[in-house]
């Protein structure tokens, strides 16, 4: 069996833990995010997925969800407490100059990221309340 055989179960499972975490479809369930972090880990050293991709993208994913407003706020808090982690995987593959530059891009994104208060619940209804 040729090792991209082996990839498609744990790429496809990675990816949907990915879009639970993004969409925070279980934002009392934090273990949802050690497990992606460890799938990511198995990906990036037992397949020939690429180690700097699956960092790069985990990262973003966190940075990006704690971001969003329009999630729960302990879900957002939980996700930039823990995107440090694949931003040290980063800093261990920045081995070339543009990579070092990256790197240090998102540690500065990481450094200055600050929570805006999530939307409540009543600002998220849409439309007008005379509908």
């Amino acid at each position: 069996m040729s090792a991209a055989l082996r990839e498609g179960p744990y790429l496809e499972s990675w990816r949907w833990m990915s879009r639970q975490i993004r969409c925070g479809l279980a934002p009392d369930e934090p273990r949802l995010i050690e497990h992606y972090l460890a799938e990511g880990r198995y990906l990036a050293g037992c397949t020939p997925t690429s180690p700097w991709m699956i960092a790069v993208t985990t990262f973003r994913l966190l940075l990006d969800t704690a971001t969003d407003t329009a999630l729960p706020w302990q879900w957002r808090s939980l996700c930039l407490d823990h995107a440090w982690r694949p931003l040290r995987d980063l800093e261990a593959q920045a081995l070339c100059t543009c990579r070092l530059k990256r790197w240090q891009s998102f540690a500065w994104q990481l450094a200055t990221c600050e929570l805006e208060p999530s939307i409540s619940l009543t600002e998220l209804v849409q439309g007008f309340p005379d509908e």
